[in-house]
């Protein structure tokens, strides 16, 4: 047993809970000698429930959901589909309270999508590379955020949008994670929904540099809303980064092992609330992020993308193991190219990938027996459209019965222009009940 201690801020007033846990949790040390840095990958979810409009209410405007609700002196729509630059900064949420009322499930449906375009007709849903990230995300998830002092300064950013911020996540020197840790796990999650229960467990095989990293996963337990009985309907969100090594494709699988496992031992101890005469809570969605480290069209990571993670998660960039769909870009960028000026905003940035040709000059491409990766001005051949090894996936096991998951969009996000070499991914996915509202 291991005492642990874990960060979550909620309304900007810092929480720290020590507890006793068979694994060591979310622990909050200081550490002011390591250099600033800028989160290297970002995932964003957005989540929207539904059910069927009786035909003698009216449907809601879009846009004008209970959480979606602007307060004064906020400006621009939660319902803007291409966000400001200051998007994160300039919009306020309402009070977490809020939440925890009767969940009006037609509201925070989102019908948009259903006038927009497709760019391919063989898809359900809407994708496209943006300047910017939405304004009416629901969770975000962070990698790489290793520096305190920077995670600091970061959630108090992300506090003028999201009400409930975890992070310094991990554990730091002999504490509860093997062998010695120079920094924390760099994960950090944020949601605009009250957290109801958070763990984090650090992988036990790290090699090398990445050893010195108490990688892991962080799992998240969140509070959307209640049916009229009285009954919690809740989702799962799960925060994580692998092994970074190319060659160790034997270690990151043992890691998507354990994340499977700690997984559902998380949602098999956190499925009721306290008390005996409880019910258990109606799981909405349970989604995965994270920076995994392979990609499914190298040659050399064949092992991974025939991990049983994908029979239980879907991919919704993912084909098969080996390819991916048409429309999908690499979330890998060229170190090399980052501080090019024709890359250098969220605008130019969007330009490149959105480009074939473009793409070929600051992404980092698929490698095969044949070939190595590419490099600025070399003529070989590409496979498919950049490395792509950030993540967003969901499952429908475990949730309630006859509700239906779908993907209404995902996006690639350049607004981190110079900031990183990762290009953040957002999904934005809905949940039908399949019933109509007591």
């Amino acid at each position: 047993m291991s005492l642990t201690e874990y960060k979550h801020e909620s309304n900007g007033e810092a929480e720290k809970e020590p507890e006793e846990s068979s694994s060591s949790n979310l622990q909050g040390l200081e550490q002011e000698n390591t250099p600033l840095n800028e989160p290297d990958s970002t995932s964003g979810v957005q989540i929207s429930i539904s059910a069927p409009v009786p035909s003698n209410e009216q449907e809601p405007e879009d846009g004008q959901t209970p959480n979606d609700k602007l307060k004064e002196g906020d400006s621009g729509s939660l319902d803007s589909r291409t966000a400001s630059r200051d998007s994160l900064v300039k919009f306020h949420i309402s009070d977490s309270n809020a939440v925890n009322n009767k969940l009006v499930y037609r509201a925070s449906m989102i019908k948009k999508a259903l006038v927009r375009k497709r760019r391919h007709a063989d898809d359900s849903f809407d994708h496209e590379i943006s300047a910017f990230f939405p304004a009416n995300l629901d969770f975000l998830c962070l990698q790489e955020v290793f520096d305190k002092r920077a995670a600091e300064k970061l959630k108090n950013q992300l506090h003028h949008y999201f009400q409930h911020v975890i992070y310094d996540v991990g554990c730091y020197a002999w504490k509860g994670c093997g062998p010695f840790k120079f920094l924390n796990s760099g994960l950090l999650l944020a949601s605009r929904y009250p957290i109801l229960d958070a763990s984090y467990r650090c992988f036990p095989n790290g090699r090398g540099e990445d050893a010195l990293a108490a990688k892991g996963a962080l799992f998240v337990k969140v509070h959307v809303g209640s049916t009229s009985q009285d009954q919690r309907i809740v989702g799962y969100i799960s925060c994580t980064h692998l092994h970074a090594s190319a060659a160790d494709c034997v270690v990151r699988c043992e890691q998507l092992d354990l994340l499977v496992v700690w997984q559902s031992e998380f949602i098999k101890s956190t499925s009721r609330p306290a008390g005996a005469d409880s019910p258990e809570d109606m799981v909405a969605f349970n989604v995965i992020c994270g920076d995994l480290n392979f990609d499914n069209c190298s040659s050399e990571d064949k092992l991974e993308q025939q991990h049983s993670l994908f029979t239980r998660y879907k991919d919704p960039c993912r084909v098969g193991p080996g390819e991916d769909k048409p429309w999908v870009v690499g979330t890998l960028l060229d170190s090399s190219g980052l501080y090019n000026e024709e890359v250098s905003s969220p605008e130019n940035l969007q330009k490149i990938m959105e480009n074939e040709e473009g793409r070929k000059e600051y992404l980092v491409y698929p490698t095969n027996k044949n070939h190595g990766s590419n490099r600025k001005g070399r003529k070989i051949p590409l496979k498919g459209s950049g490395r792509r090894i950030d993540y967003i996936l969901y499952t429908e096991e475990g949730l309630q019965p006859e509700w239906k998951v779908d993907i209404e969009e995902f996006s690639f996000i350049t607004q981190l222009a110079g900031l990183t070499d990762h290009l953040p991914v957002s999904m934005r996915l809905a949940v039908s009940t399949g019933e109509e509202e007591p």
